[in-house]
């Protein structure tokens, strides 16, 4: 399984053209995948449907726009023919990732991720969805969440905004190691942003969190909160022991020690 990033997409601007990109980002659309079939042990072509996919990365561009058709997408990506420690490797693979068109290489080329985030049918409990849209003046203002594996959405985001320039987009992502950022596009152009290596859970201070040589684990140098600590190990922490009380430990974890 990949490290999951979680993604908050805030888009404002003319009323009108907020409403029709919520439309275009929930059109229905079929796609095949190359999946595995857990009763035949076989890797096996099938159709999903998206009756209302919320948010389709498919639905800002796609492979059949750029005409390669579904039979060279829904291939296995090529993969370098030279052993990993030759040093040309990583440069062979790079090459192969910029002419390939199977599914993950094209997906990770364009959207910047290797999956969609697009709600299928028998989805029962999607992690895409939406909020709004609400009205901020005479603008409107839609937000999208989704989980993307490894890596922000950068190169679909971009082309969405350039298909609506005038619109302002928001990009706030954490992976699920800690890092993460914020970031805006206009005219189909990033903006400078922001990135943490780590950020607080409890104060929202980044790039605080320290570990501790005692084996307390990870702790925020901002605000010393425990809620993730190991509390055997602050007790016996000339460092941490100090923070033992009820500003700074949560109450399911007093309970829990």
């Amino acid at each position: 399984m990949p490290n999951w990033v979680y993604n908050g997409l805030t888009i404002e601007g003319n009323p009108d053209l907020v409403k029709d990109l919520v439309r275009q980002m929930n059109k229905p659309f079929v796609m095949i995948h190359d999946s595995w079939n857990m009763e035949t042990k076989e890797m096996q072509v099938s159709q999903t449907t998206y009756p209302n996919p919320v948010f389709a990365f498919h639905n800002i561009f796609n492979h059949r726009q750029e005409g390669i058709d579904d039979l060279e997408y829904v291939k296995q990506p090529q993969s370098s023919s030279l052993d990993v420690t030759d040093k040309k490797w990583w440069a062979d693979t790079l090459a192969i990732a910029q002419v390939d068109n199977s599914w993950y290489n094209w997906n990770v080329r364009n959207w910047g991720t290797k999956w969609d985030v697009a709600v299928k049918a028998d989805d029962k409990y999607p992690d895409t969805y939406i909020e709004g849209p609400t009205e901020n003046g005479e603008n409107l203002v839609v937000y999208y969440n989704f989980n993307t594996a490894w890596s922000p959405p950068m190169p679909a985001i971009a082309k969405l905004s350039e298909q609506y320039p005038s619109l302002l987009f928001t990009l706030s992502y954490e992976e699920e190691t800690g890092w993460g950022g914020e970031c805006e596009f206009l005219r189909g152009e990033q903006l400078e942003g922001s990135e943490y290596e780590s950020k607080c859970r409890d104060c929202e201070a980044e790039d605080c969190m320290e570990y501790c040589e005692n084996d307390c684990g990870e702790i925020c140098s901002e605000c010393n909160y425990l809620g993730e600590a190991d509390l055997d190990c602050v007790a016996e922490c000339e460092d941490h022991k100090i923070y033992l009380d009820e500003e700074h430990v949560p109450e399911y974890r007093r309970v829990e020690a």
